[in-house]
């Protein structure tokens, strides 16, 4: 069993710097959503752990030629991909999975008749609003829904997962997210509209339970 990282990897400077950050904040800030990103594409925990492991020593061993080309966050779950899928790759695990964006055009809208449509005085805007229980004036759901989320988040599709993670949860930019997926702008933005309308499509569902 792989203890998770709660400090520099054995052997780091505590003060060492990447990108201008130090070591220590990376790890505190990025290590659980690394994880969380590495679990998409393999098959346990174990093995995402093993491969954020390896992750965090290439960045040891490359922070002095990080050049600021993209954001630190960009460059760690780049890293993060490249070992959780060479990693799924020494076990044998390959799937065929890659993402174009005409399939997300002959999938179902998970939206659909949800919003006004084209031509309607409010058009793009919910017709029917997302439930009251959402709303932050109940204090009373915020550890409710961090379940309900965790939950409905793993019902997602691999990509729609790993674009939700680096969105709404790493914070990433649009540009960021295609980069660190492969993915082209139109099709990181159609498979982001699916995501989420998926995920709130799994919420309401667990609600209404």
């Amino acid at each position: 069993m792989v203890t998770p990282v709660a400090v520099p990897p054995e052997g780091a400077e505590s003060d060492q710097l990447v990108g201008g950050i130090p070591l220590a904040v990376l790890v505190r800030d990025y290590h659980r959503p690394m994880l969380n990103f590495a679990r998409t594409m393999v098959n346990s925990a174990a093995v995402a752990e093993e491969a954020v492991q390896e992750a965090w020593v290439q960045v040891l061993q490359s922070s002095d030629s990080f050049e600021g080309r993209s954001s630190v966050s960009t460059w760690l779950f780049g890293i993060v991909r490249n070992t959780a899928l060479r990693h799924r790759r020494r076990e044998s695990r390959i799937r065929d999975h890659e993402v174009l964006a005409a399939p997300y055009a002959t999938d179902a809208d998970p939206l659909s008749g949800r919003m006004h449509p084209a031509g309607h005085a409010d058009a793009g805007h919910w017709s029917l609003p997302p439930s009251t229980r959402f709303l932050p004036e109940d204090q009373t759901v915020s550890s409710e829904l961090v379940g309900y989320l965790r939950a409905a988040l793993g019902t997602l599709p691999q990509r729609q997962r790993q674009l939700i993670i680096l969105r709404d949860l790493v914070g990433a930019s649009a540009d960021e997210a295609a980069k660190v997926l492969d993915l082209s702008a139109e099709a990181q933005r159609a498979l982001l509209y699916r995501a989420r309308g998926n995920l709130r499509n799994e919420l309401e569902k667990r609600y209404r339970r």
